[in-house]
């Protein structure tokens, strides 16, 4: 069984809660993610995930695709 790994992103574009949800919901959407939780009041996203599934590059990229900004925190 793989350890998890978690990662900090400060996510920039979030205005509301339906905005978490996005990120929320695309990251999650990954597979090797286990849970995600974006808050839109600091802007921190934080993701618990399998690094022998998932890069932390593959997060960001799915935060962008979501139509926000990301950058490791």
């Amino acid at each position: 069984m793989s350890q998890t790994a978690v990662a900090r992103l400060l996510t920039t574009g979030l205005h509301c809660q339906s905005c978490s949800m996005l990120v929320k919901m695309e990251l999650e959407d990954l597979g090797g993610v286990e849970s995600a939780v974006a808050d839109f009041v600091s802007g921190m996203t934080e993701v618990t995930y399998d690094p022998e599934q998932v890069t932390v590059d593959d997060l960001v990229a799915a935060v962008v695709r979501a139509g926000y900004g990301a950058q490791v925190a």
